[in-house]
Parts: C-alpha cells; sequence; structure tokens
C-alpha cells in the first residue's frame, strides 16, 4: 500500500508519554554516549542493533513507545513509521530482564533516527529548553507525515493528522497526542 505524500495539513500532533504509563528503569546496556536522549545521525551511526537488561516495578506493560533513556518505538509500530516516513532509519534493541530474563517480557524496540528539523515557532513559550506551548513552523512541515525537533531539554516527535490517525487505529499504550498549533 503506497501513501500520497501529505502537504502541510492544518493539524499535527505531539507524542508525549502518557503521565500514567509504566516505565523501566535502571536499563543496562544504554551508554548515554551512545544512546542521549535526542539521537543524532553521530550517535545513531555508533549504535549497532544491540541488547539491554531493564528493571522494573511492579507488573511490566510492553508500551508501544519508551521515552527514557532515549525514545525507542515498540516492534509492532515500526513498519507503520517506515511507510509514514520512509526516510526513518531503526536499530533495534531487545530488551531483556535483569531479573528473571529467561521467563520475563523480552520485548523488541527500535532506535529511529530522522534528521531533526527547524520547525519550532520561535513563539512557543518554552521554560528550562521545555516546551510548554508548541507552537510549529508551517513551512517546515511541507510534505511531511513525521517530523523530529530539538530543543535543548527535549526530544519533539511529531505526526501530521493523517498520520495521527494510522496511529490511532492501533490503539497505543504509552502516549498521548497534543495537537500543537502551526503558525
Amino acid at each position: 500500500m503506497v501513501m500520497a505524500m501529505a502537504t502541510v495539513q492544518s493539524e499535527w500532533f505531539w507524542i508525549k508519554k502518557d503521565p500514567d504509563a509504566p516505565t523501566i528503569s535502571d536499563a543496562a546496556g544504554f551508554n548515554r554516549k551512545n544512546y542521549p536522549y535526542v539521537t543524532d545521525e553521530k550517535s545513531f551511526g555508533l549504535v549497532d542493533d544491540n541488547v539491554a537488561f531493564y528493571r522494573y516495578g511492579g507488573f511490566f506493560i510492553e508500551c508501544d513507545f519508551l521515552f527514557e533513556p532515549t525514545f525507542l518505538i515498540h516492534d509492532n509500530l515500526q513498519s507503520l513509521f517506515k511507510l509514514l516516513e520512509p526516510e526513518l532509519q531503526f536499530k533495534g534493541v531487545q530488551l531483556y530482564a535483569a531479573r528473571n530474563p529467561k521467563t520475563s517480557a523480552t520485548p523488541l524496540y527500535w532506535l529511529p533516527y530522522l534528521p531533526t528539523i527547524a520547525a519550532v515557532s520561535e513563539k512557543s513559550k518554552i521554560i528550562l529548553g521545555k516546551p510548554v506551548k508548541l507552537i510549529l513552523k508551517s513551512e517546515q512541515l511541507e510534505k511531511k507525515r513525521v517530523a523530529h525537533c530539538k530543543l535543548p531539554a527535549a526530544d519533539i516527535w511529531l505526526l501530521s493528522l493523517e498520520a495521527a490517525e494510522c496511529l490511532l487505529r492501533r490503539q497505543p499504550i504509552g502516549i498521548v497526542l497534543e495537537q500543537v498549533s502551526l503558525e
């Protein structure tokens, strides 16, 4: 199935972590040099497909996105993102539980790389490098369905309305989509 390239749409959405989503902690194997909070071309080039060990508190639920230590997309959504944005590149990260690795969940996640664009408007409300109210420059989003932006303290992944609808049909766990304004 081939999708036509999107033009700038009137609606864009920011993929944010659901505050109620469970998180993994103490992920061994995520060297901060190779897995920085925002993956750039250099750090992506240093990483190979990898294995990492995780710890979690309580019941483990495989969220469709992880935001820490870096942005990761669950295996069941990787092909959707590749379809939506053919320029996306991926490297696999297989997670194993630090305790009981033979009987615990072993989810496969993908580290995405997409060059960042300067789409964050100066009109955005930003505090300490993190966006509070995000406003985007519409001309930077032409012919895109997925966009990646960064601020000093924020890694921002964005979806066009078309892409957000495709994602929501799969009922993702662990995220909220926040509509952003365009100028």
